[in-house]
């Protein structure tokens, strides 16, 4: 069992990778680079909008889970998106395999 957890944890590292490395071009192919803030404001909005859609699917697959569509919920659903916060978002430069990337996220608040 643990052995799948950790397949998983690397699929969605290596996951997280490429999507850094898609998300560098789109902004870079905006003529932006790290560490400007424009970089910065262009991937948080490109990491908002991926959220955002995978918020929108799950609230899709909520709503889908009832078979009488015209009766209310056994109990309201309540999950409401939250868009990334700009002043808790940062990117750092990380290597791996010798490969340079640059992550960003959100960062917890103090």
């Amino acid at each position: 069992m643990l052995t799948g957890c950790a397949h998983l944890a690397s699929d969605e590292h290596a996951h997280t990778l490429k999507l850094a490395v898609q998300d560098d071009q789109a902004c870079r192919s905006q003529g932006w680079h790290y560490p400007e803030p424009r970089y910065i404001t262009c991937r948080l909005q490109i990491d908002d909008q991926r959220q955002y859609k995978d918020w929108m699917n799950l609230q899709m697959m909520h709503q889908t889970q009832y078979q009488n569509l015209s009766a209310p919920p056994p109990y309201p659903y309540r999950d409401v998106y939250r868009p990334l916060d700009p002043e808790h978002y940062q990117c750092q430069y990380v290597t791996e395999n010798d490969q340079d990337f640059i992550l960003c996220s959100e960062q917890p608040k103090a």
